[in-house]
C-alpha cells in the first residue's frame, strides 16, 4: 500500500511540474490603434525634460526656463507694468555702467553686513542665555513670543518715528527685527543638545569655559550656521524696505524712486542685480564657511 501511494504521489507531482504548453503566449496586434505589448511614446515635453542633465543642474535649468516663460507671458499681458526681458537686460547693462548705482550698492551692502553681524551676535548670545538659564528663559520667553509675532515693518515704522530717518533708526530697526529669529533658533537647539555630554563634563569637573567651548559649542555649530544664514537672508530684505521707507539713498531708495517715476525697467534691473549678488554672497561665502566647519560629518 505504501509503495502504491508513493508512486501515485510521484506521478501527480511530475504532472503538476510539467510545463503548460496549452496556455497562449503574449498576443501581438493592435487595439484601438495602439500596439499591444508596447508602451505609447511620451509627449515631446517629457522627452525634452528627460534629455536634460540629471540632478541639480537639470532642475535649475527647468526652474530658470519656467521663470523666463512666465515673465515673457506676463510682459505680453501686463505692459507696461511688467517690462519685457530684452528691455530689462538693456537696463541691467546701463545700471552696471552707472557710478550712482555702485554708490548705492556699496552703501546698502555696508548696512546689510552691519545689521547681519549685530543681529547674529546679539541673537546668539541671548539664545545661549535663555537655553542655559531657567530664570532667563522665564523672563525672556514672553518677550520672545511677542517679538516673533510682531510684523517686521512695525519695528521699522516705530524706529523711524522715534529716531528719525538717519542711520541709527535703520540699524536699530533691523537689529530688533532680526534678533528674535536668531534667538529662537539658537535657544531651540540648546534645549535639544545631548544632556549626557553635560553629565560627563560635570563628572570630570571640567571648568565652565572648557564645557562651553569643547562640549556645548560643537553641538551648536549647525544651529549657529543656520541662524547666520537666516539672519543674512532677512537682513538684506529688510534693509531694502528700510531704505525705501525712510532713507534718501541706497538700493531700496533707488528702487522706490524709479517706481515713483514709473520706470519699471529700472526697478526690475536694480532688483535683479541686487538679488543675484546677495544670493552669491550667501551661497558662496556662507556656504563655504558652512562646508568648512562641517567637514567632520563627511
Amino acid at each position: 500500500m505504501t509503495t502504491r501511494a508513493s508512486r501515485k504521489s510521484k506521478a501527480t507531482s511530475s504532472v503538476a511540474c510539467r510545463p503548460l504548453g496549452g496556455l497562449p503566449g503574449p498576443r501581438s496586434g493592435r487595439l484601438h490603434n495602439v500596439e499591444i505589448g508596447k508602451q505609447p511614446a511620451p509627449p515631446p515635453l517629457m522627452r525634452a525634460l528627460a534629455s536634460l542633465p540629471a540632478g541639480r543642474l537639470g532642475a535649475g535649468v527647468v526652474a530658470v526656463g519656467s521663470m523666463l516663460l512666465i515673465w515673457h507671458v506676463m510682459s505680453l499681458y501686463f505692459r507696461p507694468w511688467v517690462p519685457d526681458i530684452g528691455a530689462t537686460l538693456t537696463a541691467i547693462g546701463q545700471q552696471l555702467q552707472s557710478p550712482g548705482f555702485w554708490d548705492n550698492f556699496v552703501l546698502t551692502l555696508g548696512r546689510v553686513l552691519t545689521a547681519f553681524v549685530a543681529a547674529s551676535v546679539v541673537g546668539a548670545a541671548i539664545g545661549l542665555l535663555i537655553g542655559l538659564n531657567e530664570r532667563a528663559e522665564a523672563f525672556f520667553q514672553p518677550l520672545l513670543a511677542l517679538a516673533l509675532a510682531v510684523p517686521d515693518p512695525v519695528y521699522i515704522i516705530f524706529a523711524i518715528l522715534a529716531l528719525g530717518t538717519g542711520e541709527t533708526a535703520g540699524f536699530v530697526a533691523l537689529t530688533i527685527a532680526v534678533v528674535p529669529f536668531v534667538t529662537n533658533i539658537v535657544r531651540s537647539n540648546v534645549h535639544a543638545r545631548d544632556r549626557a555630554l553635560d553629565e560627563m563634563a560635570q563628572i570630570y569637573h571640567l571648568p565652565r569655559p572648557v564645557r562651553l567651548m569643547a562640549v556645548l559649542v560643537p553641538q551648536l555649530v549647525p544651529a549657529l550656521l543656520t541662524a547666520m544664514r537666516f539672519s543674512f537672508a532677512l537682513s538684506w530684505k529688510l534693509v531694502v524696505v528700510v531704505e525705501a521707507i525712510g532713507q534718501p539713498n541706497g538700493i531700496g531708495s533707488a528702487i522706490f524712486h524709479s517706481f515713483r517715476q514709473l520706470r519699471m525697467r529700472e526697478v526690475a534691473a536694480i532688483a535683479i542685480i541686487f538679488i543675484i549678488t546677495m544670493q552669491l554672497l550667501e551661497r558662496g561665502v556662507l556656504g563655504r564657511i558652512e562646508k568648512r566647519l562641517l567637514r567632520w560629518r563627511d
